[in-house]
């Protein structure tokens, strides 16, 4: 179901031969032309269904649009793009945000890309914990509305990498922040299907799937913890093939529950850890795994990898996961990373 609703937002367009300090101070305070895009079907939507849509009711000269699923999410996009509008605000879970940012950045429907506003409306919403608004949703979207008209300059900014992933054999590209495989991949299956079914949201569930599926690596049991075979190339340096226990790309600065397991220090976009099937120490390993913090445990002949790189390929037939979505790699065809360019993010009011 889809709602459209004529905006009435204006902005003042200051002078082209304006001083540039001028210009960039008046444009800051230009007020947001703000455009929503609303799943219902998520998590936290779910739970107070109808919440959101009264904050919205209560403003007309926002245009907004509900969601289902991506082909929704491209035709809500291609309705809004007209709008003029450059704040554009997700309500909705990773899938959500992962399906705006694929119309983003693979169609781009906007005349000029909108800075984004992230939500914390779904499940376990790791994109906006790292990269949006905290609090309830219709209390976030409430405030934000209430001081759009300060601009850019009455909220905190940031930027984020999007990765682009090609899987070849003329499929569309995948553009979205967290990519995993192997034990990622079996560890959220696991979480939508075991864990979230028990009422459990939030960052509860991802904890509970990761002590699950971390213990499983570290006892061997492969019914639980399937390794994935693999080769891999990092900005074209090919690496021996070897079975993979848990591989995981982001352009994050934290996952969730505050953890940044990535400890590679080139100078790149693209975070890549890498933990081979039978890893040595592993228990020793995972305080400084989780934190980033690379201990006298934690080397590649002990089975641990990370770095920051420009380009990844990976060759594996198996599933994996961008931002909660499952796909599928096509025979004979690499997975192929790189930057998908950067997209700003408004994040918190400014005090």
């Amino acid at each position: 179901m889809i709602h459209a609703r004529n905006i009435g937002q204006s902005a003042a367009t200051p002078s082209a031969e304006a001083d540039p300090a001028v210009l960039a101070l008046a444009v800051s305070r230009a007020p947001l032309r703000l455009g929503v895009v609303l799943n219902p079907g998520s998590g936290a939507n779910l739970k107070s269904p109808g919440v959101m849509r009264r904050v919205l009711d209560a403003h007309p000269q926002i245009p907004f649009r509900e969601v289902s699923d991506p082909a929704s999410v491209e035709r809500a996009l291609d309705e809004l793009a007209p709008d003029d509008i450059d704040t554009l605000v997700v309500s909705g879970g990773d899938g959500t945000v992962q399906a705006v940012l694929n119309t983003l950045l693979g169609r781009k429907p906007f005349r000029a890309m909108p800075r984004l506003v992230l939500l914390r409306s779904g499940t376990t919403n790791m994109n906006a914990a790292d990269a949006g608004f905290g609090g309830r949703p219709e209390r976030a979207l409430a405030g934000l509305i209430e001081r759009a008209g300060l601009g850019v300059a009455g909220f905190e900014t940031t930027q984020r990498h999007i990765m682009r992933i090609d899987r070849g054999a003329g499929r569309s590209a995948i553009y979205g922040m967290s990519f995993g495989a192997a034990a990622i991949y079996q560890g959220v299956h696991y979480c939508r299907n075991n864990v979230h079914t028990m009422g459990l949201r939030g960052e509860i569930g991802p904890g509970i799937a990761l002590l699950r599926f971390v213990a499983a690596l570290a006892r061997g049991e492969h019914e639980i913890a399937s390794p994935v075979p693999m080769s891999m190339a990092i900005d074209g340096v090919k690496h021996p093939a070897a079975d993979c226990g848990i591989l995981h790309v982001t352009t994050l600065d934290r996952l969730f529950l505050g953890m940044r397991p990535f400890w590679g220090e080139e100078s790149a976009p693209l975070r890549l850890t890498c933990v081979r099937s039978h890893p040595r120490y592993l228990l020793r390993a995972l305080p400084g795994l989780l934190r980033g913090r690379r201990n006298r445990w934690i080397t590649p002949d002990n089975g641990y990898i990370s770095h920051n790189a420009h380009r990844l390929e990976f060759n594996f037939d198996d599933q994996f996961v961008v931002d909660g979505e499952f796909f599928s790699t096509e025979p004979g065809c690499p997975l192929v990373l790189t930057d998908g360019g950067r997209l700003d993010f408004l994040t918190a009011h400014r005090r």
